[in-house]
């Protein structure tokens, strides 16, 4: 209650408490305004708290979801460091027990050409041409698949470390100026690994400066020149012998990757089979984090029927559209695995009437065993070709290729005539005649694409896994700019525009306050002046009156 203490001094005034007057009558007219602004705020702030919630919670999935992308259902074991092995296309790998032996890595050729003052010593002119094939002894063999190139030697570039920069130019050629140490530069010249990827340098001096010939033509004198021969791994696979140019086997077993460290002294046991326990684990992590999140959002959205708790976000149509999306994204088709769609419900993950999922594991084991690849619809993107002679891979990080199955036509071996699903494609033809091409916009943007030997035509398969697009959705929707942060944005401004209501009703509040002041200090002056008038009428009758 207020003290009004002028007129409590007043004693001539009305003897009411103006102060405690005034402030109930401006109460009474503006109460209702600035609690409807402070109710405004207030949920605001709720919402914007509640949008930081949601984020934090999507964030948690989606922590979930890019650890899992890439994991296998595959337990692969090996009882020798000198092989590793690894899965490389889930759809093509099955169970195997193999023996593998090495006796024999792939090598690169080696040449070596010495006596050179410095990396920048001056070399003689003319053209080199660079053949690619095997020797046996001074025997040289053409690689038919390997076009000759050649280097021409000119005063651009007729120095040491000029020539090595213009061999490495070259696909299969690698050149480096090294100093031996003893005063001396030599010029060492590498291939690709495998017998038949071996170098012979045929040179032609120019007429006015020759020279060049004698220092690096290796036509007939390969063995004097050669520090390490070109060869081949030789593997024995279960008892079948097999040799591969490179170290790096992708053909071996189908849907798997050798990597040859060294040579074994005896056979290592390589074994390989589905862990179907792992994957379900990881498959029941995903159900257990998505019911915790949606349970959190469903709190936060609960609109209060039934007696139960409002939620901040009771009426928000912003989480109230993510939590549809994302129980929208559990049910999608997921194209581009097989000819038809695949769903992630194949494997037991089933939506509840609440929007919650549950996951019996005897359906899951009877569906994994079944069909193992249906783990990888949930969990990996997969890319491949219906033609071995055509290699497709999606190694972007930025781009997304849109899951389905897509037409691939060559129409020349230019690397420039290729498309993928009707949209052309950028490429280049390499030295080795390797076509390689990259799919840069429309659906299949992201994918990259090589093909070998004469003009090709596949059809292409790319299936982005269920946790790939459900990463891709979080990431849109909790982006510095996605509809989570542009909404609590919002909710900012608006509190700053009811903030400053309410400074524009306290200043109406200030102006109603002292104008009912004013008028109701007119009132007191008034009645004080009715009150002084009474006193001298009173004293002046009892004037007038005799006394006794």
């Amino acid at each position: 209650m207020a003290v009004d203490y002028l007129s409590a001094i007043n004693k001539q005034g009305s003897g009411l408490n103006i102060t405690q007057i005034v402030d109930s009558l401006v109460q009474a007219e503006t109460a209702p305004v600035s609690s409807r602004i402070q109710e405004n705020i207030d949920k605001k702030n709720a919402a914007i708290s509640g949008y930081a919630v949601v984020s934090a919670e999507l964030g948690r999935l989606r922590d979930y979801t890019i650890s899992a992308q890439g994991s296998s259902a595959y337990q692969i074991s090996s009882d020798s460091a000198a092989i590793g092995v690894k899965v490389n296309d889930q759809s093509l790998a099955g169970a195997f027990n193999g023996s593998v032996s090495v006796s024999s890595l792939a090598k690169s050729q080696t040449l070596e050409f010495t006596g050179f003052s410095s990396k920048t010593a001056a070399i003689n002119k003319g053209t080199i041409n660079i053949d690619f094939g095997s020797w046996s002894g001074n025997t040289f063999t053409d690689n038919a698949a390997k076009a000759s190139q050649s280097v021409s030697v000119s005063q651009s570039n007729n120095t040491l470390s000029g020539l090595a920069a213009s061999l490495s130019a070259i696909s299969g050629v690698n050149a480096t100026v090294t100093d031996k140490g003893n005063g001396t530069f030599s010029l060492i010249i590498n291939s690709d690994t495998g017998a038949k990827n071996a170098l012979r340098l045929r040179v032609t001096d120019d007429v006015s400066d020759t020279g060049l010939a004698a220092a690096f033509d290796t036509s007939s004198s390969n063995s004097s020149k050669q520090v390490v021969a070109a060869t081949d791994a030789t593997i024995n696979l279960n008892g079948v012998d097999v040799t591969r140019s490179t170290n790096t086997i992708t053909d071996l077993i189908d849907g798997y990757e050798f990597k040859l460290n060294s040579t074994t002294t005896s056979a290592a046991s390589i074994i390989a089979s589905t862990d179907s326990n792992s994957a379900f684990n990881k498959a029941k992590e995903f159900v257990d984090i998505f019911n915790s999140v949606n349970s959190t959002i469903d709190e936060l959205t609960n609109k209060g029927l039934n007696g139960g708790t409002k939620g901040a976000l009771s009426r928000d149509s912003v989480v109230t559209g993510i939590k549809r999306q994302l129980r929208s994204l559990v049910t999608t088709a997921l194209p581009g695995f097989e000819d038809n769609p695949r769903y992630i419900s194949e494997l037991g993950i089933k939506t509840e009437r609440d929007g919650s999922l549950s996951l019996a594991e005897a359906d899951f084991q009877k569906a994994f065993a079944r069909e193992p690849l249906l783990f990888d619809v949930m969990v990996n993107s997969l890319a491949r070709s219906s033609n071995p002679s055509v290699e497709v891979t999606s190694p972007s990080t930025v781009l997304s290729p849109k899951g389905g199955v897509y037409n691939f036509v060559e129409n020349a071996t230019d690397g420039d005539s290729a498309t993928l699903g009707g949209t052309s494609l950028v490429g280049n033809a390499t030295d080795s005649g390797m076509r390689q091409y990259a799919a840069v916009s429309g659906d299949t943007s992201g994918l990259r694409l090589t093909s070998v030997g004469s003009a090709q035509t596949a059809t292409i398969y790319y299936g982005q896994s269920f946790l790939s697009k459900l990463t891709d959705y979080i990431k849109e929707v909790t982006s510095s700019v996605g509809i989570l942060a542009t909404s609590a944005t919002k909710a900012g401004t608006s509190i700053s525009e009811y903030t400053e209501d309410q400074s524009d009703l306290d200043e109406k509040i200030a102006k109603m306050t002292e104008r009912y002041m004013s008028q109701f200090s007119a009132m007191e002056s008034a009645v004080t002046g009715f009150k002084k008038t009474g006193e001298f009428l009173t004293g002046f009758i009892d004037s007038l009156n005799p006394k006794d």
